[in-house]
């Protein structure tokens, strides 16, 4: 068998088109998943085939990781506010796993010597704080095995003597690195560089279900995680990120058409090799989390309670954050309850109770509102007399 086709013509061998081309170009939606992992591994800009790669060659790039919107995030002691939950703040708490009216309390703190780790990923006067992905984890292991696959269909193309599928192979994994590069970064969180004494940086975060979590914290990883912007800090701009896009585009193109004209033998191979994959990025897109790819160890979480929502309502579960923090502030400064004096009176009285473990906070709502209801009536029928009296006058 030669090594290329010689002619247009229909007879063996010629050119013609395939499948093949669009199996490589399948499986977007689980590629876009993740996207940001894969060209934040080190193992990103290694040459393999992978599915759907004009997902990595996208023009426009994110300054920042995607965030939760709909969570309202309160500073118990420094009055903060913000209505949205960031990236791997979400990585920790999984907030869309959280059934309505549930409740969590969460204590985290820094392991090992920080200090020590941040000074290796920024010069002095000049640290920032990163979080790389896992070396161990799912996506480095298909990501392993896509490389793996790659070179044993090289092997097999030159032993076979199949040119258009060693050039197309090449091609395509060629492509697929210099997307990759293109892309190449890493995370950069908010770093607190002052040394100046500060209140704890304890959180309250309210989800649009009314689920309640209380974060123990130092604001140093209050602004790490929850106040500051978590950003995509990329290796290559400008100029080269534009030619490492249009190398990229060109050979995915090239490497199309001669998958689509490889052997049949190759044609298979490749084919069933694509199939492999995409099953396996499905696989680690639904089975696997986002805290299984990013490593976490920077912090030490601990939950130490977690209340299932039950029969639970939102004022027995605002009652819960209340208790926990001892502090009602955030309660007024985030408008989580009316703004009457009844309701003020309640989260007085939520506050004075912060050491009962006895006391039912939906029975004292409920007193307070029949006051509430009492004052109103009474007012309503003093209102009539005074009415009628003018009205006779």
């Amino acid at each position: 068998m030669s090594w290329f086709p010689t002619t247009l013509a229909p007879s063996d061998p010629s050119w013609s088109f395939s499948a093949v081309g669009l199996l490589a170009v399948i499986g977007g939606s689980t590629i876009e998943k993740y996207k940001q992992p894969i060209t934040a591994s080190f193992l990103g800009g290694f040459p393999r085939i992978l599915p759907a790669p004009t997902t990595l060659v996208a023009p426009d790039r994110p300054a920042r990781l995607p965030s939760i919107p709909d969570v309202t995030i309160l500073g118990v002691y420094s009055g903060n506010k913000f209505t949205e939950l960031n990236y791997f703040a979400d990585v920790i708490h999984n907030i869309g796993s959280l059934a309505p009216y549930e409740f969590r309390v969460y204590n985290i703190e820094y392991t090992g010597d920080i200090e020590k780790r941040d000074s290796k990923l920024g010069g002095p006067g000049n640290q920032f704080v990163s979080v790389p992905v896992r070396l161990l984890c799912p996506l480095n292991f298909v990501t392993v095995i896509s490389i793996a696959m790659t070179a044993g269909l090289l092997i097999w193309a030159g032993v076979i003597h199949d040119g258009v599928a060693l050039v197309g192979l090449g091609t395509m994994a060629l492509s697929t690195s210099t997307a990759c590069l293109s892309s190449l970064w890493y995370p950069k969180l908010s770093h607190r560089a002052a040394g100046a004494g500060v209140p704890p940086g304890d959180i309250v975060m309210k989800t649009r279900g009314g689920a309640f979590v209380v974060v123990h914290c130092p604001e140093e990883i209050t602004r790490e995680l929850y106040g500051g912007m978590d950003t995509c800090h990329y290796a290559f701009n400008g100029r080269p990120h534009q030619l490492l896009l249009a190398s990229s585009t060109i050979l995915l193109m090239a490497a199309i058409i001669f998958l689509s004209n490889a052997g049949r033998t190759m044609q298979i191979a490749i084919g069933v090799a694509y199939i492999i994959l995409n099953m396996l990025y499905w696989a680690i897109a639904v089975l696997t989390s986002e805290k299984q790819t990013w490593d976490m160890r920077r912090y030490n979480v601990e939950l130490v309670k977690d209340k299932p929502s039950g029969q639970s309502n939102y004022t027995e579960t605002l009652s819960y954050a209340i208790q926990e923090t001892g502090e009602i502030d955030w309660v007024v400064n985030g408008g989580l309850a009316p703004s009457t004096k009844y309701w003020m009176g309640w989260l007085n009285e939520a506050k004075a109770n912060c050491n009962n473990p006895n006391w039912d906070g939906v029975a004292a709502k409920d007193r307070w509102m029949d006051l509430a209801k009492n004052e109103q009536s009474k007012a309503s029928k003093e209102g009539a007399v005074q009415r009628e009296t003018s009205s006779s006058s």
